[in-house]
């Protein structure tokens, strides 16, 4: 079974060749009114008999009811604050030996911009691969003086 953490944070990057996420004031799960730009970072352990597999994954943002936020695009039109794509361990190969008993990492880091969020209200950022809900994370806006 695939487990996650995310960790919301001002800043983060990953680093390619080490697979390390960087991270600058990471921890918060209070903001605004004014959201300002941010980032969000995802930590998955992936079995050895799934680390070959091209996994599919959706991150998105939802209010406290769990429904997408939406923001207006071009000219009125909606869309939802998401994020898709695949995930993939390159040359995971199995040998046979101990290192099988621990679960391969994989880590990523998204930088997001102000984004258009109600002061007082709760959001979700929810990561799941395939069809399973695997990581969470919640926060809330401050209410405008």
């Amino acid at each position: 079974m695939i487990e996650g953490f995310l960790l919301l944070a001002d800043a983060a990057s990953t680093d390619q060749p080490s697979g390390k996420v960087n991270l600058l004031g990471a921890g918060w799960s209070l903001t605004g009114p004014v959201v300002p730009p941010g980032a969000i970072a995802g930590f998955l352990r992936i079995p050895w008999d799934e680390a070959k597999e091209q996994l599919k994954f959706t991150l998105r943002l939802v209010d406290n009811d769990r429904e997408d936020v939406r923001i207006p695009v071009d000219e009125g039109e909606m869309r939802a604050i998401s994020f898709n794509g695949n995930l993939a361990l390159q040359e995971a190969q199995q040998d046979g030996s101990s290192d099988e008993d621990v679960p391969m990492n994989l880590c990523f880091a998204i930088s997001l911009p102000p984004l258009p969020l109600t002061p007082g209200h709760t959001y979700e950022w929810i990561l799941e691969v395939g069809a399973a809900e695997v990581a969470s994370v919640r926060f809330a806006v401050r209410p405008e003086a």
